[in-house]
């Protein structure tokens, strides 16, 4: 398990403990939520048989997407839910995976629930579909020197696995019709065999389990809910407290374009003919801080951790671990239960290990910098006077330096490679819970 999703784990453990000391008033549940929500899977190759020895092929791959879910409350604590989702990025092909990414999972949801929020576990099984994968199709037999060799033949194809959706779901209720909610658990996709590459690369292997850790953050609409004799009562959001200190789960994608040299493999300068173009997106935590100068405009601070290593992204002028810094403001409006606002932050977007060249033509990792602005809208929800629930999405705007690049070529010296500054757009989402005093 990563580091990611061991905090997560933490979270939800605390989370629990709180709840514990709660007010055993309870919400009453309604029979049927209808929402939708932004999920992040984090997927892990399996690992495959190359000549006698196990080896992990391809690389851990976040992928951002989302998807609708359907609840029926059987009571206050135990629910049957179905959820379908979908990541529209395009993995790279593999024996196992590869393609879009559908999948659905159909369950039980079963803890407490309280006046303003709800805890619970989750076991739920399903399927996840790879959209081209690398499948056996048939055989090829060669006569080299007067020796037979037989090659498979293979083509994409959907490949669909059976999964189990195991983990937590955190439930807040700004009003008796709306629902925010927070899942983190382990989503455990059982691939099946995979086929023999030939007689050079890798052996068949048999099925496999891998685990793979998923966010979700949504918000659904709760229907035919039961009546009360009294109404409920609602929490102004307006006239706000002035601090807010949250935690939140966040989501990079990083659009990245690496070019060719000269019609060859790796990097070069902006002239030449051939680009590459990908998405490489980091699952991240981090923390904000807000100071509501009024009801309608604040000024915050925000910070993010992205722990994996990422390899070379944008022609090595990103790389490693990303560390990431926004301050700026807050604009918008206010309601009783929730609040919808713009942002405009500028700040710093940090990469653990980018690629660097000299002078001297000698190539270093080292931490480089990179001014960002952080341009989208927030919704809040307000399920109490002290606790708020956020959603971010948006344009995070970096501007990478310029880089030399050397490049090597039939001379000794090879070519210096220069690429000017660039400005890339990337999609982000942030969803976390913050306490207001």
């Amino acid at each position: 398990m990563n580091i990611t999703s061991r905090l997560m784990m933490v979270a939800v453990v605390m989370l629990l403990l709180l709840a514990s000391g709660a007010r055993a008033q309870q919400s009453e549940a309604s029979k049927i939520e209808i929402g939708a929500q932004f999920s992040s899977l984090t997927m892990f190759p399996p690992r495959e048989t190359a000549s006698g020895l196990s080896v992990s092929v391809g690389l851990k791959q976040t992928e951002p997407g989302f998807g609708l879910r359907f609840t029926y409350n059987l009571n206050n604590h135990l629910a049957l839910e179905a959820e379908g989702n979908f990541f529209p990025h395009r993995e790279l092909m593999q024996r196992t995976t590869g393609g879009r990414v559908v999948q659905g999972q159909f369950g039980l949801k079963a803890g407490k629930r309280f006046e303003k929020f709800g805890i619970f576990a989750k076991a739920r099984p399903g399927f996840v579909s790879y959209g081209e994968v690398l499948s056996h199709v048939g055989e090829e037999t060669f006569d080299f020197n007067g020796q037979p060799f037989t090659f498979l033949t293979l083509q994409p194809e959907r490949r669909t696995y059976f999964s189990m959706d195991v983990g937590a779901a955190l439930e807040l209720y700004p009003s008796r019709r709306v629902v925010a909610r927070f899942d983190a658990g382990d989503t455990i996709i059982r691939q099946g065999r995979t086929p023999d590459s030939g007689p050079i690369i890798f052996e068949p292997t048999p099925p496999s389990s891998t685990h793979n850790f998923q966010f979700s953050a949504g918000l659904a609409l709760r229907l035919l809910i039961p009546s009360t004799d009294n109404d409920e009562t609602q929490t102004s959001g307006t006239n706000a407290p002035r601090f807010e200190i949250g935690a939140q789960f966040s989501s990079l994608s990083l659009n990245s374009v690496e070019r060719s040299a000269g019609g060859g493999v790796g990097f070069g300068s902006v002239s030449a003919q051939t680009e590459f173009h990908d998405t490489q997106t980091a699952p991240g935590f981090g923390g904000r801080f807000t100071y509501n100068v009024t009801d309608h405009f604040a000024l915050e601070a925000e910070g993010n951790f992205f722990p994996h290593k990422h390899m070379f992204i944008n022609e090595g002028r990103g790389g490693g671990r990303i560390s990431q810094g926004q301050f700026g403001a807050r604009v918008g409006r206010r309601w009783n239960s929730f609040g919808l606002f713009g942002k405009a932050r500028p700040g710093l977007v940090s990469f653990s290990r980018a690629f660097t060249v000299d002078v001297f033509r000698t190539g270093e990792f080292e931490r480089r910098t990179h001014f960002s602005f952080d341009l989208g809208g927030v919704l809040e929800f307000y399920p109490s006077r002290r606790v708020v629930a956020r959603f971010d999405a948006g344009d995070t705007i970096i501007r990478y330096g310029s880089s030399s690049l050397f490049i090597p070529n039939f001379f000794p010296s090879g070519t210096l490679s220069q690429t000017p500054a660039e400005t890339r757009h990337n999609f982000q989402f942030t969803a976390g819970v913050g306490f207001r005093f």
